[in-house]
């Protein structure tokens, strides 16, 4: 909490128009089963290297 009382959030932004660069990418995957039914899943996953290893489960 700043001085202010508010809380600010602090993020890179690139280029000559300071074009914000996202922390985390929002994913959502739907898939229709053979009865005509859906599953959908959401994840949340950082804007960073992810190891092969990490389940994709780790992000939902």
């Amino acid at each position: 909490i700043e001085p202010d009382g508010k809380k600010y959030v602090k993020y890179q932004v690139i280029g000559l128009q300071d074009v914000a660069v996202p922390t985390h990418f929002f994913k959502i995957v739907l898939a229709e089963r053979e009865n005509s039914m859906f599953d959908m899943e959401a994840y949340i996953m950082p804007n960073a290297p992810i190891d092969d290893q990490v389940p994709l489960k780790a992000f939902l």
